[in-house]
């Protein structure tokens, strides 16, 4: 594999300013570049949002780059192998047929899907936009979308710990955030707070370094964060631990909430929650009588199908405390004025009988309501052609089968496709699927604008592997011959240009300057009112029954545990993202093997000691994994490794054989988002030979 430096960058050493890529949390980096190619990774100091912190995922960005396994060419499929073909061809041909998929199905036929975003996300939806299809498959309904969409829905915005405003209590609630990070926030800045005083509060029914040095820790039930919830509420209301004023002036439905959350009494959400009635107080005590507190809520509470009731429920917790938009507590940030992902997707471009034919909309409207379709209505609609038939499918940086429900539908879905283009960095189980397979670059081979809540920031392209382009630069390229230019530029630096424009600078300035930090601005409600209808923040949102949810926010209990089951829940590594990187040995080999964490317990009940092989079943299917014991989960549960499959492996297999999406099914109705339930899977455990596993 050759790799070449761009046009313009040499010498013998220089050093540029980036922003890592290889997960969500977007640390500062410094590149060093000898002769050109990039030689080392160094966390940046001067970031606002890392101040120099480097992970380990991002230590291996070098090795992605350099990989011998990274996809180089465009490659079509031709039976069971894929071969060569040019990029024009390749674009030529795919626009051909997305076209002729339209003329004869129409524009909603054509599926897009992106995977976790990699900073293009606004760029998917400005395509599918102005190709007229309303469906636009992601993650979002098990990601951060249930908390936007409450938080939104609630009081007209979203929220982020404003861990640098002095908290006296913060709560981590289902987010591990010193080991995983979310957009822009990195652990580092909870550090800080916590060594100048904050008290902890961890809710989590795992065990984890964030639990070991907390002041309170809640081992609550996978699942059941609803109910406590709710229950806090109660107490915080009957016991006055509440802002009074901000509740008077700010908010509308008290009185409702009140009356509504008098069931949730402690020892009635201990019972539902598996805690002690006298945590569920202490708990309420700790964070309504703080000064200033916030909460962090993570991707575990949107994974079940209590989520988006939950998530409103703490961003009302967050408004009765008066934290909402204070110092110290939940800001509302504002975006600085770039086109970015509020108005880049031109949203207004999609006709309204479009976007009625939404796949899931019906059913999930505050998902549709956020621009997405729902990924069973997609299945369905692939393999049975209800309500209409999908023949088509455009991919960016999604390995299927890995991170949605029911990994079996998917992939059946995937093999009758008519038409079926996969844009990534390897030959993932999704690409191997793929008519058409587009090689990409990594962040390290990418010009991008980074859009934060707290800065923006350029992401330079310091590299080139073979022929990798950028997704951006193929969706410029497919518009453009699908007859879409009009909403388009000529290249990708006219792009950046454009997003630019509102805050005075061209790509080459920005590269330049760097970083613009984000200043957040408290409490702006009392001169602008929340962004809601009513200017107020709705306790009760009076639309939410029109659209097939709850006016408050409701908590519906699971059904009880069979007799020999555990429940099933997952937890993100801070080796790998989702399903990418198990190709990388550095990072592999502090993770060698997909685990099944066991209380010792449980686990010499079943016969079964650390390093067996255990088959785990839930009522949709079966899949393989190492035992590890671990006496930080309750006696029954059990957490599984999610998104692994054997990259170093060929094989029909070895995308489902450990794949913790084989135990997984379709969404409860229960939801308005029609969240996958992750977190209280049903499951039974059975030691197995080794030999049976194939999984060395």
């Amino acid at each position: 594999m050759i790799i070449d430096h761009p046009d313009g960058v040499g010498g013998q050493c220089t050093e540029q300013r980036s922003v890592c890529r290889m997960c969500h949390g977007g640390c500062g980096v410094i590149v060093q570049m000898r002769d050109g190619v990039v030689s080392e990774l160094k966390g940046d100091p001067a970031s606002p949002a890392s101040e120099g912190f480097f992970c380990t995922k991002g230590k291996a960005s070098l090795e992605l780059l350099t990989h011998p396994a990274r996809l180089t060419e465009p490659l079509l499929r031709r039976g069971d192998k894929h071969i060569a073909m040019p990029w024009d061809e390749a674009l030529d041909m795919a626009a051909h047929r997305i076209g002729e998929q339209i003329a004869r199905h129409g524009a909603e036929s054509v599926v897009l899907s992106q995977g976790t975003d990699r900073n293009y996300q606004e760029w998917v939806f400005r395509f599918a936009n102005t190709l007229g299809t309303p469906n636009v498959l992601g993650p979002a309904h098990v990601c951060f979308y249930p908390r936007v969409m409450a938080s939104i829905l609630t009081c007209g915005g979203f929220t982020f710990c404003d861990y640098e405003g002095e908290p006296e209590v913060i709560i981590l609630w289902g987010s591990n955030k010193l080991h995983t990070h979310s957009d822009g926030l990195i652990g580092v800045k909870l550090a800080k707070a916590l060594h100048r005083g904050a008290r902890l509060v961890v809710i989590d029914p795992r065990a984890n370094d964030q639990t070991r040095r907390a002041d309170l820790w809640l081992q609550i039930r996978p699942g059941s964060d609803g109910a406590l919830a709710l229950g806090m509420l109660h107490v915080m209301i009957k016991e006055g631990w509440y802002d009074a004023g901000f509740v008077a002036g700010h908010t509308d439905g008290f009185a409702e909430l009140a009356e509504h959350v008098r069931g949730y009494d402690p020892q009635r959400v201990a019972e539902l929650t598996g805690l002690d009635a006298g945590q569920v107080v202490a708990l309420a005590s700790a964070y309504g009588q703080a000064k200033r507190a916030c909460i962090e809520a993570g991707t575990g509470l949107s994974q079940n199908e209590n989520a988006f009731s939950t998530l409103r429920s703490i961003c009302i917790l967050s408004a009765l405390s008066g934290n909402l938009d204070a110092p110290g507590g939940d800001v509302l940030w504002d975006l600085l004025p770039v086109d970015g992902r509020r108005s880049f997707p031109l949203a207004e471009q999609l006709a309204p009988e479009q976007q009625a034919k939404r796949l899931g909309g019906g059913a999930y409207p505050v998902l549709s309501m956020a621009g997405w379709a729902h990924p069973d209505a997609v299945w369905d609609a692939m393999l049975d052609a209800q309500p209409y038939a999908v023949k088509t499918l455009l991919n960016f940086g999604s390995n299927l089968p890995m991170v949605y429900a029911d990994a079996q539908r998917v992939h059946r879905a995937l093999r009758g496709l008519e038409f079926h283009m996969t844009c990534d960095l390897f030959m993932t189980p999704t690409a191997q699927l793929a008519d058409l397979v587009l090689p990409v670059g990594s962040w390290l081979e990418r010009d991008q604008i980074v859009e934060f809540n707290a800065y923006l920031a350029p992401r330079r392209k310091l590299a080139q592997v073979g022929q990798c382009r950028s997704d951006e630069e193929i969706i410029l390229g497919l518009a453009q011959r699908l007859g879409l230019g009009q909403h388009f530029w000529p290249d990708l630096e006219a792009a950046l240009d454009h997003k630019l424009a509102g805050i005075g600078h061209t790509w080459t300035s920005f590269k330049q300057h760097g970083p613009i930090a984000n200043t957040p601005h408290y409490r702006k409600y009392a001169t602008q009112g929340f962004r809601t209808r009513s200017g107020r923040v709705n306790l009760l949102h009076a639309g939410l029954p029109r659209m097939g949810g709850d006016a408050l926010p409701q908590y519906r209990p699971g059904e009880d545990l069979p007799d020999g089951h555990f429940r099933m829940s997952s937890a993100h590594s801070r080796n790998f993202y989702n399903s990418e990187y198990r190709q990388l040995d550095s990072l592999r080999k502090r993770e060698p093997l997909p685990r099944v964490q066991i209380h010792p317990q449980a686990a010499a009940a079943l016969g079964i000691a650390a390093g067996d092989w255990v088959l785990v079943r839930s009522a949709t299917g079966s899949a393989r994994f190492c035992a590890e014991l671990c006496d930080g989960v309750a006696t029954d549960v059990v957490y599984v490794a999610p998104s692994w499959w054997y990259p170093e492996e060929e094989g029909a297999d070895n995308w489902q054989r450990s794949n913790a999406n084989m135990l997984t099914g379709r969404a409860a109705r229960a939801s308005e988002m029609g969240t996958s339930n992750f977190r209280n899977v049903a499951v039974q455990l059975e030691k197995i030979e080794k030999d049976d596993s194939h999984a060395q």
